[in-house]
Parts: structure tokens; C-alpha cells; sequence
């Protein structure tokens, strides 16, 4: 933990400049106050002011999206199809299925990989210098992958072994990143507790810390999806010069963001790593699970009174902490990225098969999605959300989360219907544009789903576990890929309606059990927020 004289040098540093909310507040510290029981039922909230320099280290981000996407998209047609097609571009000839599986493959790396980057940040490095590492590392990879996709080499045979071990490289780079860069923005804000302000309309209202790291999130990836737009450059550069070109592009970015890096290197609040605390959680676990699955008797309290135990290497507030820190841990889907990795390979595969009006039929799926979140969040965020609030109704994060899980069921349930239609029709005579509301579903479903599983991790997760819980919610996306990779033989023109279909009808299936087994933690939301806010404020007072 940074001690107070760096935490107030690190804070002169920061610019004036701010981000305000659609209601900002303004600062008037003599009205503050803790709001009373009918002020909580009866005022507004708002979100606080945000510090702008604080996005600065998403640079990390957006250079490792561009960069993904940049892969994803081309990747279908750059393993597929071979170097010299004259219908599609392509490189390496290997098919469908092989495509498919590959793209499975390296998106469950990047998302394995991020235990490995909350271990090293929690035990060694710390966030910011996990998130440089990860930088220069994944700058490393897309080198490898770009030397191999120059034409020459493509002839020699190094474009396939070149692309497994850049993906392998870029996946490690990966994990420094994307376990911390989301923590290490959210931590920015010091926000406690709720309190009462009035706004440059004189409105009393509650400015509200949930609501703040909601709008923090939010913000975090409408500005790390500008990396993911990276689509509409990558397929016409594929289609136009090649792929090789493509790579180059993504490795200037990279290159850019270890610069900007560097230069912002002492504008953020860090705090030392503590070394990791696994060890400790999975003893205080097992304790709890052989005490009858009670967590409460893990408890040194409760081991002294009951079995006068004195050797137990954590303290009560520890626990109370992990059994949030179990929560977080709970509400994602694996299943939630099978889908999403169908809409990635054979969706592309299915716009292949139609009329694609001389348009790459990577297109949408590059450009589509990462547009639409642009456009969504914003939406959400300032209209949508607020709206709701004012109507009383608090759209909770686990809500959220079973709506897009709808959602994107809906989405693959359009790609059997289409499917289907392809099927029926002559070749190439579907058009492709049909496919478009399959990306812009999956968009809305990744904003509800994916990003409230950040924000229900990161606000649970007790401060020591918020790389680690970040981690494990990014492991589950890992799971989805695996189960996409073991699905990748019946990823054939044959056989992918049945796998459509299929799994649009389960994800629907898992959307309503997940609702039913996990509402109740809706209404214990704030108390849940409160207890890592509480415990840093006990160790506070304590130093």
C-alpha cells in the first residue's frame, strides 16, 4: 500500500483536467454529508467527478485489442484459405476447422494467461510494471507473426510455425495486461462511501461510489474498443495489400503504446505488491469446507473459542473479504464465450458463403461489434442508466449480466436462421449484410454481460484479490474457448447449423437458471460493496 506522502506527490502531478457525468457535481465540501435513510430512498445519484489522466494507462489496452482484433478478424481467411486464391485472401491453406481451432485456441490463451499476470503484479512486479512487461512483451510476438506473413517467408513454409509461436507470445503479453489495466484505472478513485452534494443545479443529489466505478468501467472499455475498430482498417489492408501489412499496423501500435507508457509511467497512485495471498485463500478455504462448507468457522475468532487455535496466518476481516472475494468469483458465463467465438470464425465463414458485394466477408465481423460498442455504451451510460435510476429501477449488475446472456442467444439464434436460408438458397445469393444485427447483438450482449462481470469483480474482490478475482473472471472466458476447441471438428459447412442452433438453445436455457440462482445477490449489492471499503478504511486508521 502507498504511504500518504506518495499518494499526495502522485496527486499534484495529476492534470485539473476531469471528466464529468451527465449530472456533474460541483465541489462544494461544506454540503457533503452522509446521507440519511430517506435521503437514500428519496435523492438522486449521480456519479463523481473523474479524473481523466487516469485512462492514460489503457493505452496498454487499446494496442492489445487493436492488435487482437487485427488477428481474429484476418485470422479465419489468413489460415483458411490459401496464398493464392483469386475468390478470397488467404495464406496458409489449412480449412475451416483448422481456422476455427485456432482461433479457439488462441483466445483461450488470452484469457489463461491473465493468472499468470495477477500472480506476477500481486507478488513481484506490481500492476503498472506487469502492464509495461505484458506491452513489450506482446510487441515481441506481433513481430514474430509479421516477419513470417512477409510473402517471401509465407513461400518458405514459416507463416504457419511463425503464427503459433507469435500467438503463444502475444497470449503471455496478454495476460500482463488484461488481469490489471481494469483494477489498476478502477483504483484510481478513492471514493468510500455515498454521501450528499449539491449540483451546479442546486439539485441535492447522493453521489454514489458504485455508480462511479460503473461509469469508470464503462468508460474503460468505450475507450479501449477504439483499439478494437482496428477491424475496419484490417480487412480492407488485407484484402488490398495482405496480411502482412495488417501485422505491421498492429506492431506501430504496440510500439506506441510502450512509448506513451513510459511517459506516464509516475502519473498513477500504485501500491506495493503484497505478495500473493493464494496460499493463504486456499488454506482459509479448505478450513472453512472442512468445518461443514462454513466459511464463518475458518474464523480465528471462531478456531479459538471452539478449538483453541492460535496458528492461523490471517484474521477475521480476511475471511469475511474471501467469501466476497467466492462471490465475485460466481456470476460468468463460460458458456457466454462459446457463443462469442462462434460469432468470430464461423459466422466469418457463413459471410463467405454469401454475396459480399466485393467486400472483404471479415468486414463485419471487424468493424461491426467494436462500432457498435462505440455507440452503445454511451448510450447506456448517460441515457439508458440514468433514466432508470430516476424511474427507481437499479439495473444491478446480475441483472445485466442474465440480459445479455439473452441476448446473445438471440444473436446465435439469427446465425442458425441464416444458416438455414443459405442452405436453401443458390450460391451466393444471400446478402451479407444480413448479418449484420448477429454483430451489433453480440456488441449489447458483450457490454451487459461481459463488462458487468468486471465491475461485480472488481467491487467485490477485497483490494489484495482484485488481480486475482479479475483474473479468474477472464479464466472463465478461457473455459468458453476450450469447450469452442473441443467443438471445432463439427465446425464444418455440413455440420455448424446444428452447432447454431444448439447452442443458442442452451445459452437461453443458462440465462434463465442463471437469473434464478443468482437475484438474490442483487439485494446484497451495497452491503457486499461495502465490506473491502470498510476493511480499507480499518487498515487506514490502523497505519
Amino acid at each position: 500500500m502507498a504511504d500518504s506522502s506518495k499518494r499526495t506527490s502522485l496527486e499534484k502531478e495529476k492534470p485539473d483536467l476531469e471528466l464529468t457525468d451527465v449530472s456533474p457535481v460541483t465541489e462544494l465540501p461544506n454540503s457533503e454529508a452522509e446521507p440519511t435513510e430517506e435521503e437514500l430512498t428519496s435523492l438522486r445519484r449521480v456519479c463523481d467527478t473523474i479524473p481523466f489522466t487516469i485512462f492514460f494507462v489503457v493505452v496498454a489496452e487499446v494496442a492489445e485489442r487493436f492488435t487482437y482484433r487485427s488477428l481474429t478478424g484476418p485470422l479465419q481467411n489468413y489460415v483458411q484459405n490459401p496464398l493464392h486464391n483469386s475468390f478470397r485472401p488467404g495464406a496458409l491453406g489449412k480449412g475451416q476447422s483448422v481456422a476455427t481451432a485456432i482461433g479457439y485456441f488462441f483466445q483461450l490463451w488470452c484469457y489463461l494467461t491473465p493468472l499468470l499476470g495477477a500472480f506476477i503484479a500481486d507478488t513481484w512486479l506490481g500492476r503498472f510494471k506487469t502492464i509495461f512487461l505484458g506491452t513489450v512483451t506482446a510487441l515481441l510476438g506481433i513481430t514474430i507473426i509479421f516477419i513470417t506473413s512477409i510473402p517471401a517467408f509465407l513461400e518458405r513454409g514459416a507463416g504457419f510455425p511463425g503464427l503459433l509461436v507469435g500467438l503463444v507470445v502475444i497470449g503471455l503479453g496478454a495476460g500482463g495486461i488484461k488481469s490489471n489495466v481494469g483494477p489498476l484505472v478502477a483504483e484510481q478513485y478513492a471514493g468510500r462511501k455515498a454521501f450528499v452534494r449539491k449540483n451546479s443545479d442546486g439539485e441535492r443529489v447522493i453521489v454514489d461510489p458504485d455508480i462511479t466505478v460503473q461509469t469508470i468501467f464503462n468508460r474503460y472499455y468505450w475507450v479501449m474498443n477504439i483499439g478494437s475498430a482496428s477491424g475496419l482498417i484490417a480487412v480492407w489492408v488485407e484484402l488490398k495489400v495482405g496480411f502482412w501489412a495488417v501485422f505491421l499496423i498492429s506492431l506501430s501500435v504496440y510500439a506506441f503504446a510502450v512509448f506513451v507508457l513510459v511517459l506516464g509511467r509516475n502519473k498513477y497512485l500504485t501500491h506495493r505488491p503484497q505478495g500473493s495471498i493464494v496460499a493463504r485463500a486456499a488454506h482459509a478455504l479448505w478450513t472453512g469446507l472442512r468445518n461443514g462448507r462454513d466459511m464463518d468457522k475458518a474464523k480465528p475468532s471462531y478456531q479459538l473459542q471452539h478449538h483453541g487455535r492460535t496458528d492461523l496466518p490471517w484474521d477475521d476481516q480476511f475471511v469475511d473479504e474471501l467469501k466476497v472475494a467466492l462471490t465475485a468469483c460466481r456470476p460468468h458465463g463460460p458458456f457466454f464465450w462459446l457463443c462469442y467465438g462462434n460469432t468470430v470464425g464461423n459466422v466469418i465463414s457463413l459471410a463467405a458463403e454469401m454475396n459480399t458485394l466485393g467486400l472483404p466477408n471479415d468486414f463485419l465481423a471487424g468493424s461491426v461489434n467494436p462500432v457498435s460498442i462505440l455507440i452503445l455504451l454511451p448510450f447506456l451510460d448517460r441515457v439508458l442508466y440514468p433514466a432508470l435510476r430516476r424511474m427507481g429501477f437499479a439495473f444491478l449488475p446480475v441483472t445485466r449480466i442474465a440480459c445479455g446472456f439473452f441476448v446473445m442467444s438471440g444473436a446465435i439464434a439469427l446465425a442458425a436462421g441464416l444458416q438455414s436460408l443459405v442452405y436453401k438458397s443458390p450460391p451466393h445469393s444471400v446478402n451479407f449484410f444480413s448479418i449484420l444485427p448477429i454483430y451489433v447483438l453480440t456488441a449489447l450482449a458483450e457490454i451487459l454481460a461481459f463488462l458487468s462481470s468486471m465491475e461485480y469483480a472488481y467491487t467485490k474482490a477485497p483490494k489484495s484479490m482484485k488481480s486475482l478475482v479479475a483474473s479468474i473472471n477472464l479464466l472463465l472466458c478461457a473455459v468458453g474457448s476450450a469447450l469452442g476447441l473441443a467443438l471445432s471438428p463439427t465446425s464444418t459447412y455440413s455440420k455448424v447449423l446444428y452447432q447454431f442452433a444448439s447452442l443458442s438453445g442452451i445459452m437461453f436455457l443458462l440465462a434463465i437458471i442463471f437469473y434464478l440462482l443468482f437475484s438474490k445477490y442483487n439485494k446484497e449489492e451495497g452491503r457486499m460493496n461495502q465490506v473491502e471499503r470498510d476493511a480499507q478504511d480499518e487498515r487506514r486508521d490502523e497505519l
